[in-house]
């Protein structure tokens, strides 16, 4: 009834679909100008898995700080704004690292509670999650000390302002 050739185009429909969709649309963008200030100069999205493309626009969303930018700005601060942003940075870290810390919380306790017989991880991997854990609260919570001193410093520069 299905010759091969039916069979090979059925194939490679379903592929096309699966990796069309799967895929991060990264796959599709088109390399743009790194000056462009329009939307018409930026990148274009284009679906695969339809005849369309899409055009972002880069410049409605701010530009997030690296670590090692924050870093610069924390040692040259001079002004209440620069303060704040290095302390909503540190904060924003911070939060970042519970959520991962408590995630491994999480996989930890999965792990003790499971049945030795179906649990397939090395005896020692609970322990591991817990350390890292661990880790990563105290590293949360340096963060959270360097957003205080930086709001503190915020702080005494609109006091002297004043």
């Amino acid at each position: 009834m299905y010759t091969l050739k039916h069979l090979t185009v059925a194939l490679v429909a379903v592929i096309a679909l699966l990796f069309g969709s799967v895929r991060e649309v990264q796959a599709g963008v088109i390399e743009a100008k790194k000056h462009a200030q329009s939307c018409r100069d930026l990148p274009v999205i284009k679906n695969l898995t339809a005849l369309k493309a899409q055009h972002v626009c880069e410049g409605t969303t701010p530009k997030e700080l690296t670590s090692r930018e924050v870093k610069k700005l924390a040692v040259t601060a001079n002004t209440r704004e620069d303060h704040l942003v290095v302390a909503r940075f540190y904060r924003a870290d911070a939060n970042g690292l519970d959520t991962k810390a408590a995630g491994y919380e999480r996989a930890a306790t999965n792990l003790r509670n499971t049945p030795v017989a179906k649990n397939l991880a090395a005896p020692g991997t609970a322990a591991r999650f817990e350390f890292a854990a661990v880790g990563f609260r105290e590293e949360a919570n340096a963060g959270r000390a360097i957003a205080a001193t930086h709001e503190k410093m915020a702080a005494d520069v609109l006091a002297l302002l004043k």
